[in-house]
């Protein structure tokens, strides 16, 4: 009975120190991917950032224009995502965002993007939603969990702080 009880205390404990949920499968790849032809996403001709996201600037924005950059405190912008199946999960026109709050992949993507341009964004699951799904209010599954996601977003106005003077 003792030997039992260790032999169950031992398989718990293994349990719990698993960090991978069952059937979960592994983050998306998307060089691996196929993607919907409507979305016309060319992962050979994208340039990949060092933390994974692939993007194509697909209008880039005036010389002269304020860009995306960490120090950013809000754009608007026109945007529309996608699952890679090319089912649409969310658009805007017009939203205002504070980049800090955005999906680590999202936030990554748009840096550098100029005031007029416009950027297709792949985002791999981890730097997107990764092992979690997101849901629609009546509780159906939005973005499916280890999702890669499609984003084409057009850049409105960015808003950066003011340079300090020494």
């Amino acid at each position: 009975m003792m030997k039992r009880n260790a032999l169950l205390l031992v398989t718990l404990l293994s349990g719990a120190c698993n960090t991978d949920i069952t059937g979960l499968g592994p983050p998306s790849d998307p060089a691996t991917e196929t993607f919907a032809a409507t979305l016309n996403v060319n992962i050979a001709q994208m340039t990949k950032m060092p933390s994974g996201v692939y993007y194509q600037d697909i209008v880039v924005g005036p010389s002269t224009a304020p860009a995306i950059s960490d120090s950013t405190t809000s754009v608007t912008v026109t945007y529309a995502g996608y699952l890679k199946d090319g089912k649409l999960f969310d658009s805007s026109i017009g939203a205002v965002f504070d980049p800090a709050n955005l999906i680590p992949g999202f936030r990554l993507g748009l840096q550098g993007v100029r005031e007029g341009g416009k950027r297709k964004i792949v985002i791999p699951s981890e730097l997107g939603y990764g092992g979690r799904s997101i849901k629609n209010t009546d509780n159906t599954i939005k973005i499916p969990r280890q999702s890669t996601l499609v984003f084409d977003v057009e850049v409105l106005k960015v808003t950066n702080p003011a340079p300090t003077t020494p």
